[in-house]
């Protein structure tokens, strides 16, 4: 269960912004294997809940601690994969990263400025 923090800091906005990085391996660095990334969280501590994007459904928050907010953590040992979503409450910065089959990845690194809450969308039942 996480702990209840004051209702005005326990829901936000975070628009995050930085590079994806995407390749196998160390070829993901690579200058010509990096994009602009920009994404928009929607958060609720005391829910438990978050999204992005347009935020048609939202997911439960994997960990919060006082200095880090694990969004989600999913890992297949059969396979090899992982995907994680990792905000720094101190520095604001970002790890967004999805290891495939091998050494394929997808990452997106950079920094994230809290927002005002824009909501979740309604439940259906």
């Amino acid at each position: 269960m996480i702990p209840l923090v004051s209702a005005a800091a326990a829901v936000f906005n975070l628009v995050c912004t930085g590079t994806t990085f995407i390749g196998v391996g160390l070829d993901a660095i690579k200058k010509q294997n990096q994009t602009p990334y920009s994404e928009t969280f929607r958060v609720d501590l005391n829910a438990e809940r978050w999204c992005y994007g347009k935020c048609e459904t939202t997911a439960h928050i994997y960990r919060v601690s006082p200095t880090m907010i694990m969004l989600k953590l999913e890992q297949d040992e059969k396979i090899g994969s992982e995907s994680f979503i990792s905000l720094n409450r101190e520095d604001g910065s970002i790890i967004d990263r999805t290891r495939g089959i091998g050494t394929f990845i997808v990452m997106n690194t950079g920094k994230c400025q809290p927002a005002p809450f824009t909501g979740f969308p309604a439940r259906k039942f």
